[in-house]
């Protein structure tokens, strides 16, 4: 896994316009999964107010933008390359038997959420945009939750990063905070898998007592 602290700043001035390219390489193909998309987000909020002079009102829109557009190209290629790709599953370590069971499998159970779920996900922020072009999703349901995970996952995060910066316990231990932060942006998916699974048990509860 690359450092984000040492891409930041070998970006230099140009690290927001760097992190973005990034971030739209990491979404758009499968070959940029292994890109650290939620840490580096997360850095480069904290290096906005700190070092980096740049204002934090471009970066957020710069960083969003970037998120939604590489995972459109995804959408893309999945509904005009998809069969393709399938094809050469095995020839590929991401596309394999299970990345592919993985995304079918959040795609089915939380259909349209799963956009906004993946995006907090390494490897599935990939998968699941080309998963949905390959199932026909509407374009326009997809562009939707396509914006809102970007708003969650590019901006917030950002944001969040943006706003501890200027702590002195964040900016003096980053590693741990990094470190912490990795952990935290996962949590939306076990979240979820509670929520749904306290639904059903409730469901059952209620079935058995009808009966």
């Amino acid at each position: 896994m690359l450092d984000p602290q040492v891409l930041i700043e070998s970006f230099g001035t140009l690290a927001v316009l760097g992190v973005g390219l990034i971030l739209f390489v990491e979404t758009a193909t499968i070959l940029g999964s292994f890109l650290p998309g939620d840490s580096l987000i997360f850095i480069l909020g904290i290096t906005l107010s700190t070092t980096l002079n740049f204002p934090i009102w471009l970066a957020v829109p710069i960083v969003i933008v970037s998120a939604i557009a590489g995972s459109q190209v995804g959408y893309w290629t999945g509904k005009k390359l998809g069969p393709a790709i399938l094809n050469k599953r095995k020839r590929n370590f991401i596309f394999n038997e299970e990345n592919i069971a993985k995304s079918h499998s959040i795609i089915e159970k939380y259909g349209p959420r799963a956009i906004v779920l993946a995006r907090f996900i390494p490897i599935l922020r990939a998968l699941v945009p080309m998963f949905m072009g390959m199932m026909k999703m509407d374009s326009k349901k997809y562009l939707k939750y396509n914006i809102i995970g970007a708003l969650l996952w590019g901006g917030g995060l950002l944001l969040l990063g943006w706003g501890l910066g200027n702590l002195p316990i964040v900016r003096e231990h980053v590693e741990l905070w990094v470190i912490g932060f990795v952990v935290l942006s996962s949590l939306p998916l076990p979240f979820e898998l509670t929520r749904d699974y306290l639904k059903r048990k409730k469901a059952k509860k209620l079935s058995d007592s009808q009966n």
